[in-house]
């Protein structure tokens, strides 16, 4: 009996030698644009999404305006500071492609024209009133009205 308990903690030994070594220590790089990515995986399938459900050119745009409004305003988007004239930009087009889009399914080119100018009105009015947000070397976040 004590012969097998040997061979058998030589063998949990020998089996715990053999397996890699894992460090929790390790520091993994952090990536510098986080979530570009995933923006632009959302803004390329809203697109291929919005010409198979439309009518080819039109509802691709409309796909693709929303894909953008969507992406820009995401959480992991939201969370660089360095972006945000950026992202209002980002918002601004991707509410005119939506208002082109729409422009032209209901009136050709003259709509697409007429659509695309309100539409990306509109965004840039909407985002204009905003709040601006500052991160602290503490990581306190304060607004502050414009």
């Amino acid at each position: 009996m004590k012969k097998v308990i040997i061979y058998l903690v030589l063998c949990m030994f020998l089996i715990t030698a053999i397996v890699p070594e894992t460090f929790g220590q390790t520091r993994r790089k952090k990536k510098k644009y986080r979530g570009v990515a995933t923006n632009v995986a959302i803004v390329a399938g809203s697109t291929a999404a919005g010409a198979l459900i439309g009518r080819g050119r039109n509802g691709a745009m409309m796909g693709a305006g929303a894909g953008l409004l969507y992406a820009s305003s995401r959480k992991g988007t939201k969370r660089r500071a360095y972006n945000s004239k950026y992202r209002r930009a980002a918002k601004i087009a991707g509410g005119g492609l939506l208002g082109a889009g729409t422009g032209a399914w209901l009136g050709g080119k003259t709509g697409m024209i007429v659509g695309g100018l309100a539409g990306a009105g509109a965004t840039y009015l909407y985002t204009r009133n905003g709040r601006k947000y500052y991160r602290s070397r503490n990581g306190r976040i304060y607004s502050v009205r414009r």
